[in-house]
């Protein structure tokens, strides 16, 4: 099979990691499955890791990228409204 993964940092450029605090990795795993996305939470840090078969066609990637983002979108929300994320830094921290 494949595997890909994303890994979550409120700045990139300076490959900063979250407060462990947040379990931001955990929660976008968990918005994920709300998409209907089986993704999972990597034990390194805010790393999301995900298993497609390896028959994944290029229509079935798209979807799962748009259920990723829609679930890391979710997770962004709330981390800018409780003020653990600066509006400036969403781009940064989860472009997809």
């Amino acid at each position: 099979g494949l595997m890909a993964a994303l890994e979550f940092s409120p700045d990139a450029k300076q490959r900063l990691h979250f407060d462990p605090a947040l379990k931001v990795g955990p929660r976008v795993a968990a918005a994920a499955l709300e998409e209907n996305l089986i993704a999972r939470a990597m034990p390194q840090g805010d790393i999301l890791g995900f298993a497609p078969p390896l028959t994944i066609n290029r229509g079935e990637v798209d979807e799962m990228i748009g259920r990723a983002k829609r679930a890391i979108d979710r997770v962004t929300d709330e981390l800018v409204r409780s003020g653990d994320l600066k509006t400036g830094q969403q781009e940064a921290a989860f472009t997809v």
